[in-house]
């Protein structure tokens, strides 16, 4: 398996690349975006590891520029700082996973061996075939940067071999927003017009920070539920928040809202997933999406 690192930091780029040659993985590195693009194009890399903050050209640049001509090879991207806007990003550019610096052994040598064992198509079985069906419920407490731990717990519960890599890519965006509505609107209160004042002007983590504070609504939990058979996969994330009116939600694509928030999310996840369904007070949504096994 052929990795390649792009970080222009001296010391990470070579820490990266020896860890990987040591743990028997085929590694070469870059330093910047257009030493990365000729790696890419002359080494072919199974997976790539891009840091975010690149001199000139950033990494997220360099993912797009990928994924307009590959939608297939496995992209992690590494960031100092992971608020939910920066996550959010990397998944809605492309990326297949996320990793803060710095990175550790324990966190990124797993990532890779998953990713490994699907190139070999080395799905999970039992003793006696293919797991087709099952159900597992997770419990989260609110907290800042939780939308990213959830979502990487829940993203490590796929059945390998459901989606290709891209169609893994478009359900870990839905899920980010997702659960980024459940916590920020739902648990901890936020409006949209809020997030919206509060992103232009710089300081929604401190926002979010203030929330946390009151300890009624940072005891408030988000709740999901992950459930599988031959035919589709289903999340269901529920939170303690007071629900709203998913009756009445604004379409992003209207001139006047382009810019706004009202709805970015649920509208996103209408188009990523086959169905998408709130229920009860508007604090618990159900999405699904038909399984098509790789052959």
């Amino acid at each position: 398996m052929k990795i390649l690192i792009i970080e222009d930091d001296f010391i990470s780029r070579n820490y990266l690349r020896d860890l990987l040659k040591y743990s028997g993985y085929e590694a070469v590195s870059a330093r910047n975006v257009p030493e990365g693009l000729d790696s890419y194009i002359r080494e072919k890399p199974d997976m790539i590891i891009c840091d975010i903050l690149l001199p000139g050209v950033s990494g997220l640049e360099f993912l797009k520029k990928i994924r307009e001509k590959d939608l297939t090879t496995f992209v992690l991207m590494v960031a100092s700082k992971t608020s939910e806007r920066i996550i959010t990003e990397c998944f809605r550019s492309g990326a297949n996973d996320f990793l803060k610096n710095p990175v550790l052994d324990k966190d990124i040598l797993p990532k890779i061996a998953k990713q490994r064992d699907k190139l070999e198509n080395k799905y999970e079985k039992t003793d006696f075939g293919t797991i087709v069906s099952g159900n597992i419920k997770m419990v989260f407490p609110t907290g800042f940067d939780v939308v990213y731990l959830i979502a990487e717990r829940v993203f490590e519960e796929f059945v390998p071999g459901y989606f290709s890599d891209y169609v893994e890519t478009e359900i870990r965006v839905g899920l980010s927003e997702l659960i980024c509505n459940a916590v920020e609107h739902g648990n901890l209160g936020i409006t949209f017009s809020e997030k919206k004042r509060c992103t232009d002007e710089g300081n929604l983590e401190q926002l979010i920070r203030e929330r946390l504070a009151d300890p009624v609504l940072s005891s408030r939990l988000v709740k999901i539920e992950f459930s599988y058979n031959e035919e589709e996969c289903e999340w269901i994330i529920t939170d303690d928040g007071d629900g709203f009116d998913y009756n009445n939600i604004s379409v992003p694509t209207l001139e006047e809202n382009k810019e706004g928030f009202s709805g970015r999310g649920i509208n996103l996840s209408k188009a990523l997933f086959d169905s998408i369904e709130y229920v009860g007070k508007g604090n618990i949504v159900k999405v699904r999406k038909k399984r098509s096994f790789l052959v």
